[in-house]
């Protein structure tokens, strides 16, 4: 008997490089069409929609109005729900996959038509708080599926009520870790950064969540000129971002800090700069960033601020036992000193398993469960 394909309507909030969005990517790209038939809506005309199959059809839903459309809006018609609304009558899905809790928009739409929910919780309880408590509970309840994308994940939607709970760990393309030494020095050079001097890199958003204001602390705590941190990173404007930008410029620290922006073409030689990488979140469910570190043979030390805890192993470096800069800093220490030790080898065996092929293989077991 021939198998039904099956209908998948995947939805992303931005298309970005985000980590959530190009495991989507990976996702779609790895899907088996003989059994599936997919679409893909962002929310967002973004650059990663030219990476997706040319045969996938890509819808972009409305989140910023433009004047016909706030007119709409104020007169109690919302373009993003109408949008939506049409999609659902036109792209009969069996379910549709919500790769974010961000969009809660989508849940509404899916309750008025009967539609399978999955959503993919890429997010930890203190980013509930850009959700009101109505959508998160819709969210939560009607979700005939909710993939956490690590342990910790998954624990705060069991604390929230949730039922059907699956685990997926975050994932990247392995292949795409690459670094040219000769570059990797040269910036090294660039930045003015002696030989022998220690070199820590940090990478994400400079954001609150991400511990971006405690780069200055940490420096402070250091107090050594031989040890350099490194941030590599998009650069959110805001009034701590600019308040923390100039604690580093102008509080005398002994221990440099270099803020190099986002960078796309440098990453990984970026990354390679490090002799270690320092993980500075509040809150992280996941960071793929640390098994790009991993890869490259990077000891990381960590706060326990999530998915961190259940990656690092004995040899791959520290996760501290509470959010405390003088800890972290111990850690540091501890390992720029050589008195706890870490072997490269670990690291790259450990990250190696969070690759496409097998991120996909447990993926579809997921999916398979709710068919």
């Amino acid at each position: 008997m021939k198998q039904v394909k099956k209908r998948i309507l995947f939805f992303t909030p931005y298309a970005t490089r985000t980590g959530s969005e190009m495991m989507l990517l990976y996702i779609v790209k790895k899907i088996d069409r003989s059994r599936f038939d997919i679409g893909i809506v962002s929310f967002a005309n973004g650059e990663l929609l030219k990476e997706f199959p040319e045969d996938v059809p890509v819808f972009i839903a409305p989140r910023k109005f433009n004047v016909l459309q706030k007119i709409s809006y104020h007169l109690g018609r919302n373009p993003t729900l109408r949008y939506l609304q049409k999609l659902a009558k036109e792209f009969k899905a069996d379910f549709w996959y919500v790769n974010t809790t961000m969009i809660p928009e989508t849940i509404i739409v899916a309750k008025e038509f009967s539609i399978k929910v999955v959503t993919h919780f890429h997010e930890l309880p203190l980013t509930y708080a850009y959700l009101s408590g109505t959508d998160f509970k819709s969210i939560i309840n009607y979700s005939h599926l909710l993939i956490g994308c690590s342990q910790t994940t998954c624990d705060a939607l069991k604390n929230a009520g949730a039922k059907n709970i699956g685990l997926l760990y975050s994932f990247i393309d392995n292949t795409k870790v690459v670094h040219d030494a000769t570059r990797t020095l040269a910036l090294r050079e660039n930045l003015g950064i002696p030989r022998n001097d220690f070199i820590w890199i940090l990478s994400g958003m400079t954001s609150e969540r991400k511990g971006f204001d405690m780069l200055p602390d940490i420096a402070q705590e250091l107090n050594d000129p031989h040890v350099h941190l490194i941030w590599v990173g998009d650069r959110i404007d805001d009034g701590l971002v600019y308040y923390t930008e100039q604690r580093c410029l102008h509080s005398g620290l002994r221990t440099r800090v270099h803020l190099v922006g986002k960078q796309k073409d440098d990453y990984y030689n970026y990354l390679n700069l490090g002799d270690g990488f320092l993980l500075t979140s509040r809150q992280d469910p996941f960071p793929l960033v640390m098994i790009e570190a991993a890869l490259l043979g990077k000891p990381i030390v960590s706060f326990p601020s999530g998915g961190a805890s259940e990656f690092i192993q004995d040899g791959m470096g520290i996760v501290t036992e509470e959010l405390s800069v003088r800890q972290m800093v111990s850690a540091m220490r501890a390992i720029m000193e050589g008195k706890i030790a870490t072997d490269p080898s670990k690291s790259v065996e450990v990250a190696s398993l969070f690759n496409v092929e097998n991120g996909y293989n447990n993926w579809i077991g997921l999916i398979d469960q709710t068919q």
